[in-house]
């Protein structure tokens, strides 16, 4: 078992305080995907995540992204064509899907009081630059709180948009996902064929 942080650490044992304030959750989230990556093998595994990294966790932990409206999922998409204005000829398809999730067990962060449990603003954790902190080979605030609720047995995160003011994210981690917790792509016999069978 590697040694963590004692900075580290101080969260996780804050992350492991609150679990008793878990919330379940049941309701449908929205994905928006490039077309390559839009297949029902792809689109809920987390794997996309695992790879890269995200705001909510480090590389190597498989994570599930969701929003709670359409209108939030297309601006998390977007971020970072309105972040650098790329040219508009450079813009790509994508599939907006949803999908029904009912897990037992999520760290809420849009809930004030958990934020000031585990000692960090709103401002903090939506601005933090995560993506510049992971290209250093360090571990982001955010991501941190991700794995420490993930080893500390919550099943994923509630959380602001950064993207979407008043917008609300769903982060699960899949791994963590046992019955009678379950995640269901809705229509998936109308998702685009995984790139393995494209002609």
């Amino acid at each position: 078992m590697s040694e963590e942080a004692p900075g580290v650490q101080d969260l996780f044992d804050r992350i492991e305080k609150i679990r008793p304030d878990a919330i379940a959750k049941k309701e449908v989230a929205f994905r928006s995907a490039g077309v390559k990556y839009a297949n029902k093998n792809d689109l809920i595994s987390g794997d996309g995540a695992s790879y890269f990294g995200g705001r909510w966790n480090p590389p190597g932990l498989r994570a599930i992204y969701g929003s709670l409206s359409v209108q939030t999922a297309v601006r998390e998409s977007y971020q970072a064509f309105n972040k650098f204005g790329f040219d508009k000829h450079s813009i790509r398809p994508r599939v907006i899907a949803g999908f029904e999730f009912k897990v037992k067990s999520l760290l809420d962060l849009t809930e004030p009081s958990l934020r000031r449990k585990l000692g960090f603003t709103l401002t903090e954790l939506m601005e933090e630059d995560w993506q510049a902190i992971q290209e250093q080979e360090e571990e982001s605030w955010t991501q941190a709180i991700g794995r420490g609720a993930y080893l500390s047995g919550f099943q994923g995160l509630l959380v602001p948009s950064a993207q979407d003011r008043g917008g609300q994210n769903i982060v699960i981690y899949p791994d963590a996902i046992v019955s009678p917790s379950d995640i269901k792509l809705i229509a998936a016999e109308d998702l685009p064929p995984h790139p393995s069978d494209w002609s």
